[in-house]
């Protein structure tokens, strides 16, 4: 039996057959999806979604917000169906922390409409303190510091695709404004709440991180702010279509990638792989979202395999610093509890699942840099395998999670 995954833009084999001892498949978890909805579709959609508020844009500063490329957000089809509302207006990519885009990416962002965009367009930075603004504080004591585009903008329209996400409870909606554009601060104080087990993927209701979120948001109650909220599948073709105001468009959005992102699990496995596809594979710092979807499935005592290539590298220079401090993952449950530095949530959380099941990580990374921050590393996902069934012994349950950092799994028993 033969199982090809995605790695690095080209398919690895896994040979269960070349592997030692009793090992069966328990099953391949995957995301089902429903056609894609049809240009027109689309249209008539966003048309019913913000003709009611056609008036509102007349004589008024717009703002567009779009997502960065760490997100399968397809802009470049729905920017063009907007455009006689926001064509006027400026532009801006909510890069939260993440590192500018490149000019590529910018293309692939916008497409054909980048070269009309590009005088009216700008990049979020999160440390320049020139162009952020302070709003107040959240209830929870959280900065809220916000780019200027946005406290100037009268009529804001934020383009974002819905799915889970491990912190959050599901990406989109308020995420584009917070983290999105907001200061290094903001987020860093936003983000102390990961650590909580309530910040969870599928959860908004008591998730302590989300609640902040729309906190920080409601100082923004004065302006019309409009969402375009899509859910894809896995290709990016849209399947869910959202228009209205931000946060409802976003609900419906969240209940919409509810249906197609969570999949039942039977029981808990030995081994489970859980494999990362495009964007979230980009780095060692996004690929822990597939590492929370797939410990949902490993047994006590089993072992975790998380694949992604991480052709970017680590991801975040703060979170590899913070590991110096933290050497251990005793440490950082003993001592980094109560710190709230940026990536801190990462450590713990990785620590807490440490002590129930092994994570190894198959990356093209060095293996020194994967060492560093708790998991074992190898660059073939059957040596990882191999290294697995060492640990474990016979009569093993294997599991594959598909897209494992969005795909959510749902465990029966």
């Amino acid at each position: 039996m033969e199982i090809r995954l995605p790695f690095g833009g080209k398919d690895r084999q896994v040979d269960i057959d070349s592997l030692p001892g009793a090992l069966r498949v328990g099953g391949i978890f995957r995301c089902q999806f429903p056609s894609p909805l049809s240009q027109k579709s689309m249209e008539d959609k966003i048309w019913e979604g913000l003709n009611h508020y056609k008036k509102l844009f007349d004589n008024k500063k717009i703002l567009t917000v779009v997502n960065d490329g760490y997100r399968r957000t397809p802009t470049d089809l729905l920017l063009p169906m907007i455009w006689d509302y926001v064509e006027g207006g400026e532009f801006i990519v909510a890069t939260g922390t993440h590192r500018n885009p490149s000019g590529d990416e910018l293309r692939k962002i916008f497409g054909p409409l980048l070269d009309e965009v590009e005088p009216k367009l700008h990049i979020h930075n999160c440390y320049d303190e020139t162009s952020l603004v302070d709003i107040g504080k959240t209830r929870l004591g959280t900065p809220v510091r916000l780019n200027r585009e946005v406290i100037e903008a009268d009529v804001i329209i934020a383009i974002n695709s819905v799915e889970p996400h491990f912190l959050a409870g599901f990406s989109g909606g308020r995420k584009s404004i917070v983290p999105g554009l907001a200061s290094f601060d903001t987020v860093q104080a936003n983000h102390q709440f990961a650590k909580d087990i309530n910040s969870s993927s599928l959860y908004l209701e008591n998730n302590p991180l989300h609640l902040d979120l729309e906190d920080a948001m409601s100082f923004l109650g004065d302006k019309t702010i409009l969402g375009i909220q899509c859910v894809t599948d896995r290709a990016g073709r849209i399947i869910g279509l959202f228009v209205g105001t931000l946060n409802e468009a976003f609900l419906k959005a969240c209940d919409c990638a509810k249906k197609f992102y969570v999949v039942e699990v039977p029981r808990k496995f030995d081994i489970v792989i859980a494999n990362c596809e495009p964007p979230l594979d980009v780095n060692l710092y996004q690929l822990q979202k597939a590492q929370e979807h797939g410990s949902r499935m490993v047994k006590d005592g089993g072992v975790l395999i998380v694949m992604g290539a991480c052709k970017e590298g680590v991801g975040s220079e703060y979170f590899m610093k913070l590991v110096e401090f933290y050497p251990t993952p005793k440490e950082v449950l003993e001592k980094g509890i109560n710190d709230n530095s940026f990536g801190i949530h990462k450590l713990i959380k990785t620590a807490r699942q440490l002590k129930c099941f092994k994570i190894y990580y198959v990356t093209m990374l060095e293996g020194y840099l994967v060492r560093k921050v708790y998991f074992k590393s190898f660059n073939d996902v059957n040596d990882a395998l191999k290294s697995a069934l060492s640990e474990i012994g016979d009569n093993v349950e294997l599991a594959f999670l598909e897209d494992a950092g969005y795909t959510v799994p749902e465990v029966k028993h």
